[in-house]
């Protein structure tokens, strides 16, 4: 079942923020936008203090994203919170465990079982390995990733964004990236995912910094 392109907003299962000056790229980029996109600067200044909350890499974090899938933010924050609890790290091995009854008491769907085992699986059986990803530019990792059974592109670019800190990444078909974008431009209309990819590409490097602010507006 493929996994739908619209969201009500990114998903953030973790409570903790890394503060911007941490992260150089994206602080780099904020700057960047707002010296050159006046409505961007007028946006952030409405907003005040951006938070970026950086979610760990590799299989916990692709287990969670997989958790968000279609469900607000505080039940995903809850499915993430009963499956820690369940079984402490989220590892493949240890998730592989798990029977169908334990899963579905964390909050899994029997879809979302299906592809949190397949994912353990692949790890285990070493045919996808999440360090590869390091040495791949964003479409390729973007590939590598939607390859995977129940990974769309909404996914692989929250995973790429938040997991990677990679610094060039638009979801376009987010419903918060487009509502946000619709207000900063003020269109009539809210864009479609094509729409919304298209008028990004004037953020670009630095898209990644832009989601914060238009999600945010």
């Amino acid at each position: 079942m493929p996994e739908k392109q619209v969201k009500k907003a990114a998903n953030y299962w973790h409570e903790g923020t890394v503060p911007l000056v941490d992260l150089t790229e994206i602080a780099k980029g904020i700057k960047y936008l707002t010296r050159h996109h006046p409505n961007l600067k007028a946006a952030l200044q409405r907003i005040g203090k951006l938070q970026w909350r950086q979610q760990p890499a590799g299989f916990e974090g692709l287990v969670c994203i997989i958790l968000g899938q279609q469900v607000s933010v505080a039940a995903a924050t809850a499915m993430r919170a009963k499956l820690v609890d369940k079984i402490g790290a989220i590892t493949p091995r240890k998730l592989l465990k798990l029977d169908d009854d334990d899963l579905r008491a964390c909050g899994f769907s029997r879809q979302k079982m299906i592809y949190a085992r397949d994912l353990a699986e692949r790890v285990v059986a070493r045919t996808f390995n999440f360090a590869d990803l390091d040495d791949m530019n964003d479409e390729d990792a973007m590939a590598a990733l939607v390859a995977l059974k129940g990974i769309g592109v909404w996914s692989a670019e929250i995973y790429l964004m938040f997991c990677l800190g990679r610094p060039d990444v638009w979801p376009a078909g987010d419903l918060g990236i487009q509502q946000g974008l619709q207000r900063l431009l003020k269109l009539k209309e809210k864009p479609d995912a094509a729409k919304t990819r298209q008028l990004g590409e004037i953020f670009a490097p630095h898209r990644s910094a832009a989601s914060l602010i238009v999600w945010r507006a």
